[in-house]
């Protein structure tokens, strides 16, 4: 290993990587500020044990059963096999960084997920339901289903409902003993009852958080930019 021996220059090399430091600093406070933001509106917005009819985010109180049925369409082998992951919803299983292996002769099982869907997935329980954004199968294990009249639903809104911390504080009360590898009961979550807003306010609210969704994605993108940065010139600047 070489190590420049003109002063100057040790010092201005020195200046760099701090400089790269206190901005990956900055940036990473600025990502926790934005996540902490998020998870404060998640609980003001989100909060299934209030009745208040006079209460604009609270004003209906239904059952589940009254607003989401299960299906299971199978028989779409031509469609890309998706996964449930914690933070993304349903992904393209090839897109997931652990090789997971399955027998394609099976694929006549797995049922049918359209954009807008959700999934009772096997960690549910951790982390609330999985949203989809794409058309794909999923596992028999999961648990697929939709809004019985989507008219007056906005998908987003729910997606960010059902990901909360107070939803998967309530969605606990019904799955008790669940652990990895089962999955809840859709019964169950069926017999919850939910609080929502009107339409106008689950779009509004829905799109406040995808904004701050966009904000925190776009932090961690600049957070790993200068980390690689910062990576390549400890590699290149004492070789």
């Amino acid at each position: 290993m070489s190590i420049p021996n003109n002063r100057i220059e040790q010092e201005r090399i020195s200046e760099i990587l701090k400089l790269l430091s206190l901005l990956i600093t900055l940036q990473q406070r600025k990502l926790k500020d934005y996540s902490l933001i998020k998870k404060k509106l998640s609980n003001i917005f989100f909060n299934d044990t209030i009745v208040n009819q006079n209460n604009f985010l609270f004003k209906h109180r239904v059952k589940a059963s009254q607003l989401f049925i299960s299906f299971s369409k199978k028989g779409f082998v031509h469609l890309p096999v998706l996964s449930a992951s914690q933070d993304k919803g349903m992904i393209f299983r090839e897109d997931e960084s652990k090789n997971i292996l399955y027998a394609h002769n099976n694929l006549t099982n797995y049922k049918l997920v359209e954009p807008d869907d959700f999934v009772v997935h096997l960690r549910s329980f951790q982390g609330g339901f999985a949203y989809s954004d794409k058309t794909g199968i999923a596992s028999p294990a999961y648990t697929i289903f939709k809004f019985k009249d989507d008219v007056d639903y906005n998908p987003v809104y729910w997606k960010e409902k059902f990901k909360s911390y107070n939803f998967i504080q309530l969605l606990k009360k019904v799955t008790y003993g669940v652990r990895d590898g089962r999955s809840i009961s859709f019964s169950d979550f069926l017999s919850l009852y939910l609080t929502f807003p009107d339409i106008e306010i689950q779009n509004k609210i829905g799109s406040a958080l995808s904004k701050l969704d966009t904000q925190i994605s776009d932090q961690k993108k600049i957070i790993k930019k200068l980390e690689n940065v910062k990576q390549f010139l400890l590699q290149n600047m004492f070789v």
